[in-house]
């Protein structure tokens, strides 16, 4: 008797529970960990902006890099990207004149946005590196699946700025370091 009441407890356990949960998704999930962006400054907020490629822009590596307009996902997430730049075993640099320009413009601030898609899984790192007048400013790894990105405040004194993408194993090759915004923020002229 006391063997049935047993049993029927669990059975009646069981069913409640099976009642209970959802059907056909997964019961815990571990919640990435949350990266905060950088709050916006009132001067990134406001400023027009042209896209780097606009500029005159020299390719200085041994790897490649070209404009194009591709979707690709990275962290999950869906990005318009505008350029790429493939390091191979190596690295992939190009430089840009920020001044003169043909616009006359002073620029103010530098964005970049960029990372490795999330389907080149098993590639190597890559670091970006960033040069203003030749001295590195900024340094961002990515990895499969990861963005980053830069924001320089001032490059109004500027005249150069070369991007270099170094893969960090010379025995295989980095997959492509997509770039969804790379674009100079200016203050724009009054007229008079």
């Amino acid at each position: 008797m006391r063997k049935t009441k047993l049993i029927s407890k669990i059975l009646v356990s069981a069913i409640l529970w099976l009642a209970l949960i959802p059907q056909g998704k997964p019961i815990a999930q571990e919640i990435p960990p949350q990266t905060v962006p950088p709050q916006a400054t009132p001067l990134q907020e406001t400023l027009p902006s042209v896209p780097l490629l606009r500029l005159k822009c020299v390719d200085t590596g041994v790897g490649s890099w070209a404009r194009q307009n591709q979707d690709v996902v990275v962290g999950k997430a869906v990005y318009t990207s505008r350029m790429y730049m493939g390091p191979g075993d190596r690295s992939a640099s190009m430089t840009c004149q920020l001044q003169p320009n043909n616009g006359g413009v002073t620029f103010q601030t530098l964005q970049l946005k960029f990372g490795m898609r999330d389907n080149d899984q098993g590639s190597p790192a890559a670091t970006v590196n960033v040069y203003l007048d030749g001295n590195k400013v900024e340094s961002r790894s990515v990895s499969p699946g990861q963005a980053a990105s830069v924001l320089r405040e001032n490059v109004s004194s500027v005249n150069n700025l070369s991007i270099e993408v170094v893969c960090s194993n010379n025995s295989r090759l980095c997959s492509r370091v997509y770039f969804w915004e790379a674009s100079l923020g200016y203050s724009p002229v009054s007229p008079r």
